[in-house]
């Protein structure tokens, strides 16, 4: 909590300088009398004459500051502190150096601050984000008036960039579910490229996510591209960037498409799109009318995935899930040829050729697998050490075929140490 200064600052002294006209209103001031003091000055500044009157201005931010500060049960009917601030800002305009102002120190201007901050602080320590966003709000324009100034305290200099302010300015209004009048705030953080603590990513990831579902590609590029320079987890922002495309799959594998054409060399953004090409390709209800295209395009896909992947044990099992489907496929082929005639015969003999290729595939690729994952077995996750046991299961199922046995007891054995 900030403090700059106690109520007693309100009470001024008496100079000789000052307008004869308004040493009433000085003196009622002086003495704690602000509803008097008020009512002295509306009638001086009611006169014409006095309408551009700096230190008439001053005054009038002295009594709202006053009427602002002292109104904890919230019974004015106007707001005191936007009063006090603007008279401040008029005198100023009308005597860039009023001497009232250069006295006190511009103390009324930090008072403001000081005030607005501590209840956005109280409001949101008490999750009143709405009440929360609007002192901080203005306690941010108060600050940026006296930067702007240059005005300091002897115990006080506000920071170039108040990054604790801003933060909880538009983290109040975001909780407050106001996100457009959020973001700009983040953008200051952002564009000073400040780089704090973990949590300090999640406001570039923020305000990038904000302008991808705007579709505004200039500003969701700029700041994915600040995140990633000062925060760099590129599977984390391909993440960000990928978005929520819902459950369509075509659009999923639209939408991956995109991205491996903006980043062609990511390796997992290679695996995730073959994986859901797989999905698309395998999993369905009714088999679908471009099932061999589906194939096809998996199998490049996979060729470009296993290219960047190599040492990925799910990249291989993957794949080794491919050559199993296809040998399903061929196999039921095979089994659907009823006839007997030569040319059936042949026609059995390419389809075994083709489901010997496709063992021999499969082998290869579980193999992989295997040699991937049996290096730490206690440290696989659960899916893994599940796609472990499968591709066991496949080697050997294939050595069972070949009857080697040696082999398939060796495989039975590590079978088995899977726990």
């Amino acid at each position: 909590m900030r403090k700059f200064f106690l109520a007693t600052a309100f009470a001024l002294v008496v100079t000789s300088t000052f307008a004869q006209d308004l040493k009433d209103v000085q003196e009622k001031i002086s003495k704690g009398k602000y509803d008097e003091a008020r009512e002295k000055l509306d009638k001086f500044m009611a006169d014409p004459k006095n309408a551009n009157n700096a230190n008439a201005f001053y005054y009038k931010g002295v009594i709202n500051n006053y009427m602002a500060q002292t109104d904890s049960a919230g019974k004015l009917t106007y707001n005191a502190s936007k009063e006090a601030f603007d008279a401040y800002k008029k005198t100023l305009q009308l005597e860039p150096k009023n001497v009232l102002m250069t006295i006190d120190q511009n103390m009324g201007l930090f008072q403001l601050f000081d005030m607005h901050y501590n209840k956005g602080v109280k409001a949101y320590n008490n999750k009143s984000y709405d009440a929360a966003f609007k002192s901080f709000k203005d306690a941010v324009e108060v600050q940026d008036y006296i930067r702007g100034k240059s005005f300091s305290l002897p115990t006080y200099t506000p920071p170039v960039l108040d990054t604790q302010l801003l933060n909880l300015t538009a983290s109040s209004a975001y909780l407050a579910k106001q996100q457009d009048v959020a973001i700009p705030y983040f953008e200051r953080i952002a564009n000073a490229k400040v780089k704090g603590t973990p949590e300090y990513r999640e406001i570039y990831a923020l305000v990038s996510q904000y302008y991808l579902n705007k579709k505004d590609d200039a500003n969701a590029t700029k700041y994915l591209a600040l995140g990633k320079e000062l925060y760099p987890d590129e599977d984390y922002w391909l993440g960000l960037e990928f978005g929520n495309v819902g459950t369509d799959k075509e659009a999923k594998l639209k939408r991956y498409e995109e991205l491996i054409a903006k980043y062609p060399t990511n390796a997992s953004l290679a695996l995730d799109y073959a994986i859901e090409q797989f999905n698309y390709t395998y999993v369905w209800e009714k088999k679908p009318a471009d099932y061999t295209a589906r194939q096809t395009k998996l199998q490049t896909g996979l060729d470009k995935a296993l290219a960047m992947n190599a040492g990925n044990g799910t990249a291989h099992f993957i794949v080794a899930q491919h050559y199993y489907s296809q040998i399903f496929d061929l196999e039921d082929a095979r089994r659907a040829i009823r006839g007997a005639t030569a040319a059936d015969a042949a026609k059995k003999k390419d389809l075994s050729a083709l489901i010997d290729k496709k063992y021999d595939q499969l082998m290869d690729a579980s193999q992989k697998a295997f040699d991937v994952w049996s290096k730490d077995v206690a440290t696989l996750k659960t899916q893994d050490k599940t796609n472990y046991r499968k591709v066991t299961d496949y080697l050997i199922d294939y050595y069972t075929r070949k009857k080697m046995n040696d082999k398939v007891a060796f495989y039975t054995t590590k079978k088995g140490e899977i726990k």
